[in-house]
């Protein structure tokens, strides 16, 4: 089931980034057509732009709810651990 760019635009970053999974999957499966991969790559392209906004949305809240210092606002980068 494809979305349109409407659609996308109302997921959450955890239905996007599991979409997005689907859809490697499907792709790496070698079982669609070449038609069927274009739309597919098409909408991991969406997916992935989507989830990195997302991500970047967040990381500008975060760094809006840090405390404010003497000299103004403090920020601090968000690092999550690495997996590995």
């Amino acid at each position: 089931m494809e979305k349109g760019p409407g659609d996308l635009a109302a997921l959450g970053f955890e239905e996007a980034m599991g979409r997005l999974e689907q859809v490697v999957r499907r792709l790496e499966s070698g079982e669609v057509t070449l038609e069927e991969s274009l739309a597919l790559f098409e909408e991991g392209i969406a997916l992935a732009r989507l989830c990195q906004r997302r991500l970047d949305e967040a990381e500008g809240r975060i760094e809006q709810l840090l405390d404010v210092g003497p000299e103004g606002p403090v920020t601090a980068p968000f690092h999550l651990p690495r997996e590995g």
